[in-house]
């Protein structure tokens, strides 16, 4: 079974328009965009409307383009507005995608995709699916107004309150579909685990998850896949890594340059192959 995993195309038509134009050149059986699907620049006060819009015209038909033996799996990021997830299930209700989030899938060869999109608190204003790492986990310092999505539009609120009335990454971890078994399943989060390859930031920081790199080493499935962290490959100088036999892929994002890792599933270690860095 040949992916097409990507993360971070945050509503750019030209990102959208080479990834599934590499689907079809590579003759994919599946494609995964693991979070962060939708626009975020522009306007915050308008930034709901442009991602509802974005969902109902380009996605939509860009999807129905691609219809006919193309799995798509897909999940919001935390630039993403989740007063919005309705008009994703819709798409989904047609046949055009799968939801990952808090899902889990069978494939083929008796393998399991998992979803998990939430991330760990960051200085920016989207707080929809952000939550504590763990009980214990500092807070970043918050350089803008934190806000969620409502049926009434967006709403200020204070960060640290949302986030007590939240579980953390650790707990919403535990809650996930289980699995049948680790050996054969992959698991998607937008976040890296921490202290990779892949969660190094310009400044050579390393913000990842710590739940999440937690759950790996103790449960230790066949592949994650994650994104968030544009710049951690080329800051770190790969776009793999392992913690102890887990592979782990983040292929970082710009916004001009499809970032995307192509791999066959049965053998994702010999068959990787990264768009841009080969």
């Amino acid at each position: 079974m040949k992916i097409i995993y990507t993360a971070d195309l945050h509503g750019i038509e030209g990102l959208y328009s080479q990834l599934f134009r590499l689907a079809v050149n590579s003759r994919a059986d599946a494609i995964i965009v693991g979070g962060d699907l939708l626009p975020k620049h522009g306007f915050l006060r308008t930034s709901v409307e442009d991602q509802r819009d974005f969902i109902s015209h380009f996605m939509k038909r860009k999807l129905e383009e691609i219809q006919g033996g193309l799995e798509v799996y897909a999940m919001m990021g935390n630039d993403d507005w989740l007063i919005n997830m309705p008009y994703l299930e819709e798409l989904q209700s047609h046949g055009l995608l799968r939801l990952l989030h808090n899902k889990k899938y069978r494939t083929g060869n008796g393998f399991e995709i998992i979803g998990y999109g939430n991330v760990p608190p960051t200085p920016f204003s989207i707080k929809d699916s952000e939550r504590l790492d763990t009980a214990d986990a500092p807070i970043e310092p918050q350089h803008f107004a934190a806000c969620i999505s409502t049926d009434k539009g967006i709403r200020q609120i204070d960060a640290v309150t949302h986030f007590s009335r939240h579980h953390t990454i650790e707990e919403e971890l535990a809650r996930l579909p289980v699995s049948k078994s680790y050996e054969k399943t992959v698991y998607v989060t937008h976040a890296p685990p921490f202290q990779t390859n892949l969660d190094v930031l310009y400044d050579g920081r390393a913000v990842g998850s710590r739940a999440i790199r937690q759950f790996i080493e103790e449960n230790q499935p066949y592949l994650t896949l994650h994104g968030h962290i544009h710049e951690a490959p080329l800051r770190s100088g790969s776009y793999r890594d392992k913690i102890g036999n887990t592979v782990c892929i983040n292929p970082g994002q710009t916004t001009r340059d499809l970032h995307a890792v192509v791999f066959e599933l049965q053998d994702v270690l010999n068959t990787m192959n990264h768009t841009i860095f080969g």
